[in-house]
């Protein structure tokens, strides 16, 4: 009887510790990658606007930016002089 009591006292942490280890799905986070094109007089101006414009993209959707937002790539082909393309990495966590 004792050894009995024993094996159900260790499955029963054993299944304790095994739970702990799985992540809740409360805490599943979705993350994803936002990209958005800026155009400027300058290339400053257009980096900046592509930047900010993939954090907003991000945020509006519900997102919090992890990090800095990445330039990818500037051209002279805008509509004002420069087009710079940009993204940003962004995670929701799931409740």
């Amino acid at each position: 009887m004792m050894k009995s009591m024993r094996s159900c006292v260790l499955a029963a942490a054993a299944a304790g510790v095994a739970a702990a280890l799985v992540p809740s799905a409360s805490l599943a986070e979705d993350c994803k990658d936002f990209a958005a094109v800026g155009s400027g007089l300058s290339t400053g101006i257009a980096t900046l606007m592509a930047k900010q414009g993939a954090v907003n993209v991000a945020e509006a959707r519900g997102y919090s930016v992890q990090g800095e937002a990445k330039l990818i790539s500037c051209s002279s082909e805008g509509i004002f002089g420069t087009e710079c393309k940009a993204t940003t990495h962004a995670c929701k966590t799931a409740h």
